[in-house]
């Protein structure tokens, strides 16, 4: 560069001052005494702008991560409903087909609660309820043309006062249905009383001992009309819908059945329906589901079936069925062979380094002995 080019730049001189640790600005002096204040970006703004970005990007992937999995989860559980829901249709289109209307309007009822727009079941729940209907009207006439009990309505009022007191709950509920009969106005609040009272007893009775589970569960839907259930009576009610929806899956699904019966064995093992007894029901299925799990080829699982049963009954036929998927589920050990014994000893000795020789020293001659015997000679 020229001299004279040289002249004409002007020197920049930073004011110290100016240009201190933690100022915003900085001052540039030009050589025409011209100060020049830049300011200086500030470093924290662009550090929190940075964190505020990096938060935000976090916060909406999260979000769609979430939402994503919320969309998945919901699409499961709409497919294992669909699934259950057509599972139980096709239970109660089965029952239906087999005159057990009760059992079908149960099946139906549960797709109701699950699945109500399921195609088909508004057809068949009608269907179902009204074979109900028909089957109900042969029972309820004779009870509206029963021959009226012609006694004075104080003397069943007596009747059904003893009757309830010693606890002859079926009788009681008889004496009073006719009570309601001859004179409905009759001592209508003490009459109501016993009723609720005689109909309660009657219908745990029917249901812990005469086996009558249904007809039980049908007079607690006719006190739940009077006032609500109490405790026990609730119990009562829950147990003889298990019994009575395990017993609607008996040779449709053994799964099912050994899972609503395992709950009775464990809180009232004894109850009964006039068939079998809850026990019974869960040891049989135990094996009918042990013997479909053999079918399918889960020996496993059809030991674990059967060994249950065995620990309520051992039978010859059990045992057989049990040891034969023991010993598949277990195969025993393979043993060596005297062949592959052999080849095991000839097998080679990993090689060994020899020990080294130690060098074995001689004696050292006597050398002061023999210069005296030659003194002693030359002497």
């Amino acid at each position: 560069m020229s001299a004279n080019k040289k002249e004409d730049t002007q020197k920049i001189k930073t004011s110290s001052a100016a240009n201190k640790p933690g100022s915003d600005t900085q001052q540039i002096k030009t050589s025409g005494e011209k100060i020049l204040q830049v300011k200086k970006p500030k470093l924290w703004r662009v550090i929190v702008f940075g964190i505020l970005s990096v938060i935000l990007l976090a916060v909406l992937g999260g979000g769609l991560g979430y939402k994503s999995g919320i969309n998945d989860r919901l699409n499961k559980q709409n497919e294992q409903m669909l699934s259950e829901a057509a599972l139980q249709y096709q239970y109660g289109v089965q029952q239906l087909n087999n005159g057990n209307y009760q059992l079908a309007r149960t099946h139906f009822e549960y797709v109701l609660q699950v699945y109500p727009d399921f195609p088909g079941l508004t057809e068949k729940y009608t269907e179902v309820m009204v074979k109900i209907a028909q089957s109900n009207e042969p029972t309820a006439t004779p009870a509206a043309t029963a021959t009226p009990d012609n006694r004075d309505v104080e003397t069943l009022f007596a009747q059904a006062s003893q009757e309830v007191q010693s606890q002859q709950w079926e009788a009681a509920v008889n004496s009073l249905e006719a009570l309601r009969n001859a004179d409905y106005t009759y001592r209508t609040m003490e009459v109501d009383g016993m009723y609720y009272i005689a109909l309660r007893y009657r219908a745990v009775q029917m249901i812990l001992n005469d086996g009558n589970l249904e007809e039980g569960l049908y007079y607690f839907s006719v006190l739940e009309k009077y006032a609500p259930l109490d405790k026990d009576a609730v119990n009562y009610s829950n147990v003889a819908r298990l019994y009575l929806t395990g017993a609607s899956y008996w040779d449709l699904d053994w799964q099912q059945v050994v899972n609503y019966f395992s709950q009775l064995v464990a809180s009232m093992p004894g109850l009964y329906d006039g068939t079998m007894t809850a026990s019974e029901r869960y040891y049989y299925a135990l094996i009918y589901y042990g013997d479909k799990l053999m079918d399918d080829s889960d020996e496993c699982g059809a030991e674990d079936q059967y060994s249950l049963a065995l620990a309520m009954t051992v039978t010859d036929d059990l045992q057989s069925k049990y040891n034969k998927a023991y010993r598949i589920c277990h195969p025993p050990t393979k043993t060596p062979t005297e062949e592959e014994e052999i080849t095991v000893e000839e097998t080679e000795e990993p090689d060994v380094d020899p020990e080294p020789e130690v060098p074995v020293e001689t004696p050292a001659s006597d050398t002061s002995g023999s210069s005296t015997d030659s003194g002693d000679t030359t002497g």
